[in-house]
């Protein structure tokens, strides 16, 4: 192998938790941000209801699962719930690169991002937070730095910058649904969450969309179009059950056979057999 040596020009991505925290709000408090803050600051809310509008943007409605986006320098509104007050915690980010990964992801379109329970991005925001309020450590701050980069790599893959397609006629959002998940349906990280952020609609509208076109919801028409394509692949080919599953969009065998099992009434093995 030849000798090598590259340099590695600066891509300047620095970026780190200056502060966070947590809030059980009471009914209908509120916060108004005419004092504009200095960092861009994540909010996700841990249950409960409320309301979310920031500079450029309308008033949107959020509940457990989504994730709201307070940039620096703009002005922003959000308002607990009267009857389900939510409660949510925060972390504060700053450093030079923070808002160039940020505008790399979907987020800075609405500033929000709905049900992201499921998300690889939610699970290592949550473990941030979890290591953020344990006693304070050299190992317990160089793990929530190597996270903070991670948080954003898992940001910028599973919601990419794709403008929302807010204008287009309902049953040109429903083509566009269609034709997404019938060309991506193979890929493991297909899925509605995804969908609903390309479109930037609600999942509420995906589905009442789906229901008028096909009468099944989006994530049954995700499932059937797996479902039939491994049972293809079962009949078709001497594939085991690995190679099938990722054929079809499951990262695991046994995720994929539970899965096969409640949409068929028997097992991968038992059809192949049959």
């Amino acid at each position: 192998m030849p000798n090598q040596y590259h340099n590695l020009s600066n891509q300047n991505i620095e970026s780190h938790i200056l502060f966070y925290g947590e809030q059980k709000c009471q009914p209908d408090e509120y916060f108004e941000g005419n004092n504009l803050r200095k960092n861009d600051v994540l909010y996700y809310v841990i249950a409960g209801k409320g309301t979310f509008t920031s500079s450029g943007h309308h008033v949107v409605k959020l509940t457990q699962g989504d994730l709201f986006y307070v940039p620096r320098s703009q002005t922003c509104y959000f308002q607990a719930d009267h009857n389900e007050p939510w409660q949510y915690f925060w972390i504060g980010l700053a450093g030079s690169g923070t808002s160039q990964m940020l505008k790399s992801s979907n987020l800075p379109n609405k500033n929000f991002l709905r049900q992201i329970q499921n998300t690889k991005f939610f699970a290592t925001l949550k473990k941030i937070y979890d290591i953020l309020n344990k006693k304070n450590s050299l190992l317990n701050n160089i793990q929530i730095a190597s996270l903070t980069y991670q948080l954003f790599y898992h940001l910028i893959s599973e919601f990419p910058n794709h403008p929302p397609v807010r204008k287009a006629p309902k049953i040109d959002q429903y083509q566009i649904a269609i034709n997404y998940l019938n060309k991506n349906y193979t890929d493991p990280t297909c899925n509605i969450v995804e969908l609903c952020n390309r479109l930037g609609v609600s999942r509420s509208f995906l589905y009442a969309l789906f229901r008028k076109n096909t009468k099944i919801s989006p994530q049954k028409y995700l499932m059937k179009l797996r479902m039939e394509a491994a049972k293809k692949e079962l009949t078709n080919t001497t594939h085991n059950l690995k190679e099938v599953a990722k054929k079809v969009g499951y990262g695991d065998e046994f995720t994929f056979s539970k899965a096969f099992k409640r949409y068929s009434g028997v097992s991968p093995n038992v059809f192949r057999g049959n």
